[in-house]
């Protein structure tokens, strides 16, 4: 039953221990970014934003002080998070990568610094339990370890001390000789033999740990990460992957426009599309591999507002668009004067983060009064 009890405490300081990993990742996925309530001033729930991982760690302490084991039930779990995060990380660089590292530059670390903040705990929490909690409150074991050879004031009494001639004159007693038969040379290698045993345990457990954090290294550092030119052709690939909801409105994958965002930077930053006519640069995407019901979709040029708009580039033309409802990512572009050839192609999105939407609305404004 006390086996039971601590795998139970152990699951629910699990439970505790990711709630941590994921609060540190992804904060804003707990409490999205509200303009509304950005600037408030006081104290309201919002504002608790960058502390809302002491809630993970209250339950966590909750439960490893609920019975025998804590350290054993708090740092397994740790651990195990940890490990299992490590064991993520590589396979989500190199196929989900908007899980490592933010998509936009306004968004948080991601995995990539939520383990950062992760070991940091990890470390004070050795600190703070091993070392600073031990040494104010020993436990019983290690108490009675301190107190072997403890002599009490009144034995030191000056007035009860013996002279060395007193001592020396003191009437020794037989000393005792021991003397080993067969039984007791049995019962000598019985123990030689239980202790043989527990050391080759001892070293196949610490081996098979070694061996474990050793493999887990090896496929940290290891797993095969695609190069620029490859995560370029998985994204291609996977920014038109679609659904259809309710209403019959097809609409892109989450992942997908993660990836069309990730092409569209890469896109506006190395210039891919300059120089092409708009066949072109639809056969560089490979819409034509696209459903055309869908490929109209993607291809709509009328213009739109969104919450992140610039209107200092209001002459530009909505080439390309992917969205899911809710994350908007759009390609603009800009012609020469015959309009055959994209001399500029711009990422513009919205919809991630509305705190940071409404201020690049703001600013666009604010350009957009100066220059009319």
């Amino acid at each position: 039953m006390d086996k039971i009890i601590i795998a139970f405490r152990y699951l629910l300081c699990l439970l505790g221990a990711a709630g941590l990993l994921y609060t540190f990742s992804y904060p804003d996925a707990v409490i999205p970014p509200n303009p509304a309530l950005e600037e408030m001033e006081g104290v309201h729930w919002y504002a608790l934003k960058p502390f809302v991982w002491v809630l993970p760690v209250l339950l966590m302490e909750l439960v490893s002080c609920c019975g025998p084991r804590r350290n054993l039930v708090w740092f397994g779990a740790l651990f195990t998070v940890l490990g299992l995060a490590l064991a993520a990380y590589p396979v989500l660089q190199a196929h989900w990568p908007e899980y490592v590292e933010p998509t936009f530059s306004y968004q948080g670390g991601m995995l990539s610094t939520g383990l950062i903040h992760y070991v940091a705990f990890l470390a004070v929490s050795f600190a703070f339990r091993l070392v600073l909690l031990n040494y104010m409150f020993p436990p019983e074991e290690l108490q009675e370890q301190l107190e072997i050879g403890f002599v009490s004031a009144t034995a030191l009494d000056p007035a009860s001390a013996r002279t060395l001639k007193e001592i020396a004159a003191e009437e020794k007693g037989p000393q005792r000789k021991f003397q080993f038969k067969a039984g007791d040379a049995r019962n000598a290698l019985r123990w030689k033999l239980l202790m043989r045993r527990m050391f080759l345990r001892s070293m196949v457990a610490n081996g098979c740990v070694g061996g474990g954090i050793l493999l887990l290294l090896l496929w940290f550092f290891l797993y095969p990460q695609p190069t620029t030119e490859e995560a370029l052709q998985r994204d291609k690939a996977r920014m038109f992957e679609h659904r259809v909801n309710a209403h019959g409105q097809p609409l892109a994958t989450t992942a997908a426009v993660h990836a069309a965002a990730r092409v569209m930077k890469h896109i506006s930053d190395f210039e891919s599309l300059g120089g092409m006519s708009r066949a072109e640069a639809e056969q560089w995407l490979g819409l034509d591999a696209v459903p055309a019901g869908y490929r109209s979709w993607l291809r709509d040029e009328r213009a739109i507002k969104v919450p992140s708009a610039n209107y200092m580039y209001e002459n530009r033309t909505r080439f390309l668009t992917v969205t899911n409802g809710r994350y908007l990512c759009m390609l603009y572009i800009r012609t020469n004067e015959a309009d055959d050839s994209i001399v500029v192609a711009e990422l513009q999105d919205a919809g991630w983060d509305a705190v940071a939407d409404e201020n690049r609305r703001r600013l666009g404004t604010d350009w957009g009064a100066i220059y009319r």
